[in-house]
């Protein structure tokens, strides 16, 4: 089968859209489809430079972001809508419902095939970034993600949550879950004490962390105000934030205010071959963020044994069982209850090894193999709506 994957961002991008997309191909190829990506140029080198089945727009970078490219219109790269203009595929796959996703539905009609795309995030929890009022913005690009996915033979989407939201909002086209793909071969003996010894963390010093972008809708300020509250039980408490984004500065100031720069390590952005290394190196993976679909983040940090304590917002209630792979806590609880949940896990030994079990249980169930065999169930499901609608 001949697939061609649309996305906003891919590798060397660190994010999870752009992690989730590589390993869709990887797993697809290794049952022997042929997998296209179309993706905006990175900022820096492109390790795919020589792929002949990556092809990159021309891009800049979006405004206030450290890693995040726009691609622009294909005519402004010349080489790639060439290749699309050529190309025959059976079947489009895309990762957003605007920008490059829409060029990915164009080559899908263009081809007369079946188009499948990803929800990978509630996007009108993004409205407030646009300079208009936020409750206006929102609307709008409900409609317009709603017509999208309503184009698609089969919409896929990693949690009940998001499906359910899809529902209400008016989406009728196919939804099928699809977890988000693991790497789980390169997770393999992690190193965390190399980690703590780069940072000056003695061995038995309780450190929390948080691996992602470091950006406003992840709800950072209260994972570092539950830390500030943790450190009054913990005097040697650290907290290790790993990644990059436009809320970095702005935490490094919060944490000098409240007198926790010394206390906090800003790792900054990692290579994926090293995430593993960062996860070992926490006792507990705090998370805030209001707008997550089955983060890979929380399957990485499960399958290497750190547990999850995160907020009970959806994303996180569709991964977490509370008590048995992770602990969830009440939103209106904030700080104060992601720091009273995390003492409680560093206090009691044998709630903290039943939920790294669990954790590790879940995970496994996430592989980029078993995901890719999804894909293919879905893909065939997807030919059949395409058929059934557009008889020969």
């Amino acid at each position: 089968m001949r697939i061609a994957l649309f996305t906003n961002t891919y590798p060397p991008s660190v994010n999870g859209v752009a992690n989730c997309t590589h390993l869709y191909r990887r797993g697809l190829a290794e049952l022997r489809h042929e997998v296209y990506v179309f993706s905006p140029e990175p900022a820096g080198d492109d390790p795919f430079e020589d792929d002949p089945y990556v092809h990159r727009y021309a891009s800049f970078r979006a405004p206030g972001e450290t890693d995040y490219m726009l691609a622009l219109p294909p005519p402004l790269s010349p080489k790639v809508l060439s290749k699309m203009l050529k190309l025959e595929v059976d079947l489009v796959h895309t990762q957003h419902p605007a920008w490059v996703g829409q060029w990915g539905r164009i080559q899908a009609k263009r081809n007369d095939v079946p188009l499948v795309s990803t929800a990978h995030a509630e996007y009108e929890l993004f409205a407030d970034r646009w300079l208009l009022p936020a409750p206006w913005v929102a609307p709008v690009v409900t409609r317009r993600v709603v017509k999208y996915y309503n184009r698609c033979q089969v919409v896929t989407t990693p949690v009940h949550s998001t499906r359910e939201r899809l529902r209400e909002n008016g989406v009728n086209s196919l939804i099928e879950l699809v977890r988000n793909p693991v790497d789980l071969s390169s997770l393999a003996e992690p190193n965390g004490a190399a980690v703590r010894k780069r940072f000056g963390v003695g061995k038995d010093d309780p450190v929390v962390g948080y691996l992602g972008r470091l950006s406003e809708e992840k709800n950072l300020p209260c994972v570092l105000d539950a830390a500030r509250l943790m450190s009054r039980k913990f005097p040697n408490l650290r907290l290790l934030l790993v990644g990059g984004g436009p809320q970095a500065e702005d935490l490094q100031r919060r944490a000098r205010w409240w007198g926790m720069d010394g206390r906090v390590i800003f790792a900054g952005p990692v290579p994926h071959e090293e995430v593993k290394h960062y996860h070992d190196a926490m006792d507990i993976f705090l998370t805030a963020s209001g707008s997550e679909t089955q983060p890979l983040a929380y399957t990485e940090a499960m399958f290497v044994g750190t547990p999850v304590v995160a907020l009970s917002t959806p994303g996180a209630q569709d991964m977490i069982e509370h008590g048995v792979n992770g602990l969830l806590v009440d939103r209106a609880d904030g700080a104060r209850g992601l720091a009273k949940a995390a003492q409680s896990l560093l206090a009691d030994s044998a709630l903290l090894t039943k939920v790294r079990e669990g954790g590790r249980q879940f995970a496994q169930a996430c592989s980029y193999q078993a995901v890719a065999r999804r894909l293919e169930e879905v893909y065939a499901r997807a030919a059949e709506v395409y058929a059934a609608r557009n008889p020969q």
